[in-house]
């Protein structure tokens, strides 16, 4: 298994959804009781129209009393899901596509590369604090990961990546769901002024980076195990 993992990557970032263009639009003020609206979620058909055309997906539910929101993703990559996997399970690249990213490293690996624990930080400058902290992914063969806290500047920061093989396994349909509760505060508005763009950047970043990538490079790591 190459190092690390972007899968929580988004941290604060995906707290927002009123999303720029070519994003589909959805907020919803009501999480209030701890209900993961997230859970279970798949792309609606018109959705599934949007990422054929090439948009990126992206809503979610805010709370109305706190920063906290359920939020969900989703992007079509012309790529096979072991390589969209590899690119994003690589602190080296994930460094380069993921908004505010500054530090990615692993700090422990199973010895049969089906978890890992994960430290990183991100930065969005002057305005919200730098925000540390350390998350524990779990592979799922290259289908899927989940991941969630472990300790740091987030109450809560779990959820789960998907690749879904389509095109005979040529292209690859990502989603994303994510449960995110930072433990400092952060006023809402900033929130979804910062999240406007990030939340689709980074599924535009993945895109790039996967569908750009050599396709040896893909076989330079085992398979994590399957379920």
């Amino acid at each position: 298994m190459k190092a690390c993992v972007a899968v929580a990557l988004l941290a604060l970032a995906p707290v927002q959804s009123c999303l720029a263009q070519n994003t589909a639009q959805g907020i919803d003020e009501g999480i209030g009781h701890g209900i993961d609206q997230s859970a279970g979620w798949a792309p609606s058909a018109s959705q599934l129209k949007r990422l054929e055309a090439g948009a990126v997906v992206a809503d979610g539910d805010v709370a109305p009393d706190r920063a906290a929101a359920d939020v969900r993703a989703a992007v079509l990559i012309s790529a096979p899901p072991e390589r969209v996997f590899r690119t994003l399970t690589d602190c080296a690249q994930a460094l380069r596509f993921v908004p505010h990213l500054k530090r990615c490293a692993v700090l422990d690996t199973a010895p049969d590369a089906s978890w890992q624990d994960v430290e990183q930080t991100v930065d969005y400058g002057w305005l919200v604090p730098r925000a540390h902290y350390v998350f524990h992914a779990r592979y799922e063969g290259f289908e899927r990961i989940r991941f969630e806290t472990l300790r740091g500047d987030f109450r809560v920061n779990r959820g789960v990546w998907e690749f879904r093989a389509l095109n005979g396994g040529r292209a690859t349909l990502v989603t994303y769901r994510a449960r995110l509760e930072p433990a400092f505060f952060v006023p809402r508005w900033m929130m979804r002024s910062m999240l406007k763009r990030d939340l689709p950047d980074l599924m535009r970043g993945l895109r790039a980076r996967a569908e750009a990538a050599r396709p040896a490079a893909a076989t330079s790591a085992r398979r994590p195990p399957g379920p």
